[in-house]
Parts: structure tokens; sequence; C-alpha cells
């Protein structure tokens, strides 16, 4: 199966909520995301479809998409995404592959993937290894500091009973005491069943890290503590592990699947978070995804869920995933909840179509 060409097509799509950016005490807010939308288009029937997504920076992922990497695709055998990863990401180190060039290949990892699937009729989760058909999902856009409380605990408390089984509430901000304060808050209006967990993204310092992790612990119950530390650094992470009674999660803000290979060896972490856009996509993610399971760690996908729920569903120890609805009227199919668990989709490829109508609406 060749590749004849790559088609591009960028998206500005409305958020339902406003997410926060970059850290502060009065954080920016995004009110719309850039989607990028790849079709690989073969000399058979098939066409695989991908996607990628940025906060600003749609116009310049698109240019790389159409400029660097389709003259490296072009011709190539569409089912040789190992070759293909390894072949781009060579053409790519002259921009540096992390950052933009990686968020613009993971679109066509996934379109390449979405291919594999659709070829052998079968969902992408099958072809990772076809574990597991539903997922604890974990919303994590409805308690960012770009809401306030009341309307937190609102997006929040609907979002339990759409199918959510618990929520990530986004701190890090210059004073610790406001995150502990906003938490006080929004644990006495979210049900105590509801998976209760914290995510610093990597902002905080050790004592500020051991100090709302403890708190959090006794006060309000935290069920995981997700990146705390600036992600390299190792010697406070295992400093932090002994101090700790909450579970901790790293690795979100990881770009290169090597990363993740101290934290593995090191062991103490509750689970591995694994974001496809960082790594470049699907398969650099799944050799993190095989590592970890290797040393009896979970993975943890970030966001995006018509992909980390394939990417979950696929491996042992993948039982929860990060959900968002960013793209729910963009996309026909993906993951659906039912009964309280999300069940990933049972169609070939990604299971996804993409609603043209909606698409037009947004065209950037």
């Amino acid at each position: 199966m060749k590749i004849l060409r790559l088609e591009t097509e960028l998206l500005c799509v409305p958020l339902k909520r406003p997410v926060a950016l970059p850290v502060s005490q009065d954080p920016r807010s995004a009110n719309t995301v850039d989607l990028v939308i790849v079709r690989v288009i073969t000399d058979g029937t098939l066409t695989g479809l991908g996607f990628t997504y940025s906060f600003g920076g749609g116009t310049a992922i698109r240019s790389i998409l159409d400029e660097v990497i389709a003259p490296v695709i072009t011709g190539q055998n569409a089912l040789a995404s190992e070759w293909l990863f390894l072949k781009a990401a060579a053409e790519l180190e002259t921009l540096g592959f992390a950052g933009a060039a990686a968020r613009a290949y993971a679109a066509v990892d996934f379109a390449l993937w979405d291919l594999k699937g659709k070829s052998a009729g079968l969902p992408l989760y099958q072809l990772l290894g076809g574990y597991r058909t539903k997922l604890k999902a974990i919303v994590t856009d409805t308690a960012t500091p770009a809401l306030g409380v009341k309307q937190a605990v609102k997006e929040t408390n609907a979002a339990l009973d759409y199918g959510a089984a618990g929520v990530q509430i986004e701190v890090g901000t210059l004073d610790p005491e406001l995150d502990a304060e906003r938490l006080r808050q929004l644990r006495e209006e979210i049900p105590d069943g509801a998976w209760f967990e914290i995510s610093a993204g990597g902002r905080y310092d050790f004592a500020s890290a051991v100090w709302l992790g403890s708190i959090g612990t006794d006060e309000f119950g935290l069920d995981g503590f997700n990146d705390p530390l600036n992600p390299h650094d190792h010697s406070d992470l295992q400093r932090l592990i002994d101090r700790l009674d909450v579970g901790l999660s790293v690795g979100a803000n990881f770009d290169r699947p090597e990363n993740f290979l101290p934290l593995l060896e090191r062991g103490g972490i509750s689970a591995i978070r694994i974001d496809p856009l960082r790594l470049g996509g699907i398969t650099p993610a799944r050799k993190v995804a095989a590592a970890a399971e290797l040393r009896h760690i979970a993975i943890y996908p970030v966001r995006l869920p018509e992909i980390g729920s394939h990417l979950a569903a696929g491996v042992v120890y993948g039982r929860m995933c990060e959900y968002v609805d960013w793209f729910a009227e963009v996309f026909e199919g993906g993951p659906k909840f039912e009964n309280g668990q999300l069940v990933v989709s049972g169609e070939p490829g990604l299971g996804l179509k993409l609603n043209e109508t909606v698409a037009a609406k947004y065209s950037a």
C-alpha cells in the first residue's frame, strides 16, 4: 500500500469551557484550540485519518506537515510505520524533533495506524494487544484554574453524571496556598466516591510539592498526584516518593521514549503518563507502554481520548485514561461512555470519521 499524498486541513475549534495555559496566579485561558486534520491517501481504497492539536501554532504545524513531512513519506509503504517514524524523525531533527515537529508527525503516525487497523479490519486497541474494552476515564478540563470554583463544580459533576470516574484538578500556581484553598472548596462539592486527583504540570519545587501532597492526602483524600516536579528532577522525585503516601504519576512532559527509562528503573511511582502528541505518535508511545508493563507499572495516557483509549485498552496495565470532549463534535465515532465506563471504539482503525459539515464551519 503506497502513500500517494498527504492532505491537511486546519480547524479552529471552540472549547465548551476555557482551559488554563501558562503558569501564574492569574492564568491566561484559551477558548479555542487549533486542530490539524491529516489524511494519508494511498494507491488502494483506504485512507488514513489522523489529527493533532495545539493552543496556537496550528498554521506552523500544518506547514511542517505540508513542506517537510509530506515529501518524506510520499511514495513509501503506508504499513511501514516504524520505518517511516525513524525516517521522518531523522529529517525533522534539523528542526528539533521535540515540540511542534513531534506534534505534526503524531498526526501522520495516527493516520498510519488508522490505515493498519482498516487494512486488518481491526480496531487499533486490538492491534496494540486488545487487553480490555472498557476504561476508567478521568475528566481533565473541568477544574483548571481558568474556571471559577462554582463553574468547576458544575462542569465536573456534569461529567461525573455522564460517566467519568473522577476529576483531575490542575494546580501548580505560584502560590500553593491558593491551590490548597481551591482544592478545599472543590472537595466539599464533589462526591466522595469520585476519583479525586491533582496535576501540577511539573511546576512545583520540592517543598511546595511535599506541603500540598501532605495536606491533600490528610485533608482532601487525594487519590493521585500527577507531575508534581520538573520532569528531569529525579533525585527530588525519589525524595517525594519517600515522603508522601499518595500515589505519584509522572511523565506527561516527556518528549522522548528514553526519558521514561530512569523513572521505570527507579520504581516507586504509581503510573507513567504518556502523551502521544509529545512523543510523535502511537509508534513511540507503545514502546513506553511495553517498557512499563515489563516493570508492572500502569500507564495513563494524557488527554486525547480518541487515541489514549486505544493505547490504554491495548495493554495490561492501562486501566485509566484522561478524557476531554474537545473534538466530540468534529468526529463521529470514538470512545463512548456506558454504565460509568469509557468503551473504546470497536470500529476498524481509530474508529473515527470526520464530520465534514462541522469541519467546514470551523475551517481556519
